[in-house]
């Protein structure tokens, strides 16, 4: 891939969902992202579930976001390795093995934002790492990285809400749950009562 042009073709071409291409997904988690941000001081939002750590460090997660253009990159082509790591089983089902790492390589090679490619490879961290696991990530993220990641993986998961049967589905509680404790144990590490 050598530019941006030929990465979304070839994430256009590839589904992610059915009637959702991989490029569509990343658009709707920017704007998923965008309406948390835009809309954060005025909450509730509707068909949204916000965690308390949101409220509770608003004005930290805000400030130590990266800029909009990298985090518009990153949310728009976060999966973009998908189409080069496909699989299908036998079952007819795909699977996308190692995708953020792939991902994370090939938008480097068309972008060379070095802060979107690393954003990029951990965009699955919390969603699916362990408490220790994240207690370790934390040791190497900067505070924007941490913040990024964690307001994205909250729009990416709202994104996702409809695939998961709504809101009030057994699996999008099951995956905001996992969300809302490492959500708690990062803003602890980041910004506990001694910061």
């Amino acid at each position: 891939m050598n530019t941006f042009q030929d990465l979304a073709v070839a994430m256009i071409k590839c589904e992610q969902t059915q009637g959702q291409s991989v490029y569509q997904h990343g658009v709707s988690v920017n704007e998923h992202f965008e309406e948390l941000i835009y809309n954060l001081d005025s909450l509730p939002l509707y068909g949204w579930r916000i965690p308390d750590w949101v409220n509770q460090y608003k004005n930290k997660l805000l400030v130590n976001l990266y800029d909009r253009d990298i985090i518009t990159k990153y949310t728009i082509y976060h999966d973009c390795g998908k189409p080069f790591c496909r699989e299908v089983d036998e079952n007819g089902k795909q699977h996308f093995p190692n995708h953020a790492e792939i991902s994370k390589k090939i938008f480097l090679e068309a972008d060379g934002c070095e802060i979107a490619a690393k954003l990029i490879g951990w965009d699955m961290v919390i969603h699916t790492s362990t408490s220790d696991e994240i207690s370790n990530y934390c040791k190497v993220w900067s505070v924007k990285d941490a913040c990024t990641l964690l307001l994205t993986s909250l729009a990416e998961l709202h994104s996702n809400a409809k695939l998961f049967g709504g809101i009030e589905s057994v699996s999008f509680k099951s995956k905001w749950k996992n969300l809302d404790r490492r959500g708690k144990q990062i803003c602890k590490i980041y910004f506990g009562e001694n910061k």
